[in-house]
């Protein structure tokens, strides 16, 4: 059962000094999962098993070898379909992956990328990529060393996007933290936000806010947070025993009805 903390962001004390954290994750069970929003990136590295990883838009099965990337405050979910499932995550700073230049390649635009043009691992690579992350489990279960976690993150990232090139213009850092203020709050709070309250936390005309949002994150903001509290509740329906109204309720809904009737809407619009 998936508890209430594991549906809340993990709190990584990322640094100048520790600016790369490695988690090694073990999931015995299938149908295991949970839906999460975060500050920091994020690149897993599958071992063992078979997961699949959802995104706003965008879901994809992935198995030993493959890869996933999340953007900075991206709403993302996976459920393991094979387990044990064995995976190897890394969890940056944001401004240390935009500003770094221990590759000549910017990293960050691999992130940026909508999750459908993010780098992949090819098919011939896999083995490699499973071979790599595999030495990250060794030194890992041994010590917990950030330079290390430095190298590995830019190995990995450097075999991913050594031939890689984006599809499509690329929005900056700079651009993505400008309205970091308003995806704080609908991370925080869980309740209806209205456009004005989050383009006055980021202290921005509603326009200027308005289209800003739209262009960064593709949809508008109304409609982003909207579907965070639906993925929310209904990951928290799925792996807890809280009745439909207590989650509703947790998720800012009014009522156990007025939940039913956009997880309805939600799943019509997949159909």
């Amino acid at each position: 059962m998936i508890k209430e903390a594991d549906l809340k962001r993990f709190y990584f004390e990322l640094d100048e000094e520790t600016p790369v954290q490695v988690l090694l994750n073990r999931h015995e069970d299938v149908g295991e999962g949970w839906f999460d929003m975060h500050y920091e990136l994020e690149l897993g590295v599958v071992v063992e098993g078979r997961m699949v990883r959802e995104y706003f838009g965008h879901k994809m099965e992935i198995g030993p070898g493959d890869i996933w990337l999340c953007n900075m405050w991206e709403p993302h979910g996976f459920e393991i379909v094979e387990a044990p499932c064995e995976v190897v995550v890394f969890v940056v700073d944001p401004k240390y992956g935009a500003t770094s230049h221990f590759l000549n390649k910017d990293i960050s635009r691999a992130f940026m990328a909508s999750p459908g043009e993010r780098p992949k691992t090819l098919p011939d690579s896999r083995e490699k990529m499973r071979g790599l992350a595999k030495k990250v489990q060794v030194q890992f279960s041994e010590d917990d060393d950030p330079d290390w976690a430095k190298l590995y993150f830019f190995q990995t990232m450097l075999s991913l996007i050594e031939k890689w090139e984006p599809q499509s213009p690329m929005t900056s850092y700079g651009s993505r933290t400008s309205i970091q203020g308003a995806l704080r709050l609908i991370f925080r709070e869980r309740r209806l936000i209205t456009t004005k309250e989050a383009a006055s936390a980021c202290n921005m005309s509603v326009t200027k806010f308005t289209a800003l949002f739209k262009d960064l994150m593709g949809s508008t903001f109304s409609d982003f947070a909207l579907q965070y509290r639906i993925k929310g509740a209904a990951s928290q329906l799925k792996n807890s025993e809280l009745t439909q109204e207590a989650v509703a309720l947790n998720w800012g809904f009014t009522d156990a009805s007025h939940l039913h009737k956009h997880l309805y809407h939600a799943v019509d619009k997949k159909c």
